[in-house]
C-alpha cells in the first residue's frame, strides 16, 4: 500500500504508548483499562485520579502490508486495541496518553501456525501517527521469541462501520462460520457454537461496550474438544467482535487471544449471518 494516503484535514497526533493488557476491567488508577470504555465512562461515573484517556484513536481502522494483505486495529474508546496482521496473527494492548514511548505488546500466531523461525510469539511495537476518525500511519516493528527480526510500514484508514449503533439485539442471530457451523448468539448476548469435525464446544458472551459504536467484547471458552484440538479444553479466549453490514448478508467479525496452559494462540473468525 502507498503510504503516501490522502488525507482529509484534520488534527495530527503522535501515536502514544502501548502497553499489553489481557485479562479483565476494573476501576484503576493507574491509567490501565477500566471503566473507561463503557457507557458508564462516557455518562461520567466512573471514578479515577486521573482523567478519562484521549477518545481519538477509538475507531475501526484498516489497510495493507507490505504484501498487499488486509489489516485490522479495532480500538474501544476507553484505548483497548486489537490488532489483526494480513497472515491473521494477533496482538491486543491499550493506548496510553501519558508516554510517548512505545511499550511492548505480544504478536501470537493462529493455533497451529507459526512465524517463519518455527516462534508462536513475537514482542512488537507500534509507533506512528493519527488523523482523527481519518488515518493512521504505524510503523511496526517485531521480534520472535526464536531472534527473527521483522518491520511493516502500516496506512490505515478509518472505516465508518464503527460508528454504526451496537445493541445485544442487533448482533443477536445465527451465523454460519468458515468451518460450515452454526454460531448462536441469543439476545442476552450468550454465545454458542460446537465444531462438527473436533467436537469443540465454545460458550461465550457478547457485550456491548457502548451504545454508539459498533464494537462489542466478547469471551469465549472451549470444552469436549477431542484428537489434536484436547489441549483447547479449558482454554478461554478474549478480544472484539464486530458487525459488518457493508455486504449482504452482513458478516460477524470475532478477534480473540487466549489459551490454556503453555498454549497461547489467536483466532479469527468471519461469520454470515444466516
Amino acid at each position: 500500500m502507498n503510504t503516501n494516503t490522502l488525507r482529509t484535514p484534520g488534527t495530527t497526533t503522535l501515536l502514544l504508548g502501548l502497553s499489553l493488557v489481557m485479562g479483565g476491567c476494573s476501576v484503576s488508577t493507574d491509567n490501565g483499562p477500566d471503566c473507561r470504555y463503557n457507557e458508564a465512562w462516557l455518562a461520567g461515573e466512573c471514578s479515577f485520579e486521573v482523567p478519562p484517556p484521549l477518545v481519538w484513536p477509538a475507531g475501526t481502522w484498516r489497510g495493507a502490508d507490505a504484501a498487499g494483505r488486509d489489516v485490522l486495529l479495532l480500538v474501544s474508546v476507553g484505548g483497548t486495541f486489537q490488532y489483526v496482521d494480513g497472515a491473521h496473527n494477533q496482538g491486543s494492548g491499550y493506548l496510553t496518553p501519558e508516554s510517548r514511548v512505545a511499550s511492548p505488546f505480544d504478536l501470537v500466531t493462529p493455533i497451529d501456525q507459526t512465524f517463519a523461525d518455527g516462534s508462536t510469539l513475537a514482542n512488537c511495537n507500534f509507533t506512528g501517527s493519527v488523523v482523527q476518525r481519518v488515518s493512521m500511519d504505524l510503523g511496526l516493528s517485531c521480534k520472535t521469541l526464536g531472534g527473527l527480526e521483522f518491520v511493516e510500514t502500516l496506512a490505515l484508514e478509518f472505516d465508518p462501520v464503527y460508528d454504526r449503533d451496537s445493541s445485544l439485539q442487533t448482533v443477536a442471530g445465527n451465523y454460519r462460520t468458515l468451518a460450515e457451523n452454526v454460531l448462536s448468539i441469543a439476545p442476552d448476548g450468550l454465545l454458542f457454537v460446537q465444531d462438527a469435525t473436533t467436537g469443540c464446544v465454545v460458550n461465550g458472551q457478547v457485550t456491548v461496550i457502548t451504545l454508539a459504536s459498533n464494537l462489542y467484547t466478547v469471551v469465549l471458552q472451549y470444552d469436549s474438544c477431542t484428537g489434536p484440538d484436547e489441549r483447547l479444553n479449558g482454554s478461554r479466549f478474549d478480544g472484539f467482535a464486530q458487525l459488518v453490514d457493508t455486504e449482504s448478508p452482513e458478516a460477524l467479525v470475532i478477534a480473540v487471544i487466549g489459551g490454556a496452559g503453555d498454549l497461547v494462540a489467536a483466532s479469527f473468525e468471519r461469520a454470515v449471518r444466516l
